[in-house]
């Protein structure tokens, strides 16, 4: 199996190519063509197993497809995190991916200790893909000064870490800002029970993907 078996555009394997990986992991052999079929999916699969890519080529594949010029700069996609570190990992993805794209897709990533006044600026200035640590989100939401009509593409990375006291209720607002018509993609390494409640209120029909190792 290799990346081309996806059927991603020459530009994006390119780029993955440049980025020196040449054999999909168990996640990305499994997961990629899922997200391709727009399925809902929920994944169970170990840090560091290559899971970002399992949903950032894809995505990057279908948002290039399907771009719309009246909605240049509307934001098509929100990935939730539960720390700093893995927003800016899952940002750099999108733009070092998307590298070669004849239209690179504008990717902001915001998470806390900045000013958030700055961060809605840049927003308001034009995103396609916004990466965000879920509670700096749920900060940035309580301003009422972002578009999220036109979201097609809603990822939880890590989801099992956001799992702290009031992410539900956190969980319930974005929900409830962003459209219903939406493809759910859902990332854990653990399943307990509070995750099982999460994805019931995401996805109705997620399909399951368990990777052991």
């Amino acid at each position: 199996m290799s990346f081309a078996s996806f059927n991603l555009c020459q530009k994006i394997l390119k780029s993955v190519e440049e980025k020196g990986f040449n054999t999909p992991t168990a996640v990305q052999n499994e997961v990629i063509p899922l997200v391709l079929n727009k399925e809902d999916i929920v994944v169970r699969a170990q840090t560091g197993s290559g899971k970002s890519a399992s949903f950032v080529l894809p995505i990057l594949q279908m948002w290039s497809d399907n771009r719309d010029s009246a909605k240049k700069g509307k934001i098509k996609v929100l990935v939730l995190t539960p720390t700093r570190e893995l927003t800016i990992q899952v940002a750099s993805a999108f733009e070092e991916f998307g590298a070669n794209l004849a239209k690179k897709p504008q990717v902001i990533s915001v998470v806390g200790g900045e000013k958030i006044g700055d961060q809605l600026f840049d927003i308001q200035q034009g995103c396609d893909i916004l990466v965000a640590t879920s509670g700096r989100f749920v900060d940035l939401l309580s301003k009422k000064q972002m578009n999220l009509s036109h979201l097609e593409f809603f990822v939880l990375d890590e989801a099992d870490k956001m799992l702290g006291e009031g992410f539900e209720e956190e969980l319930d607002l974005i929900l409830e800002a962003i459209p219903k018509e939406r493809q759910n993609l859902m990332f854990s390494a653990t399943y307990p029970k509070k995750m099982q409640a999460i994805v019931s209120k995401v996805s109705l029909n997620a399909r399951e993907v368990t990777l052991e190792s």
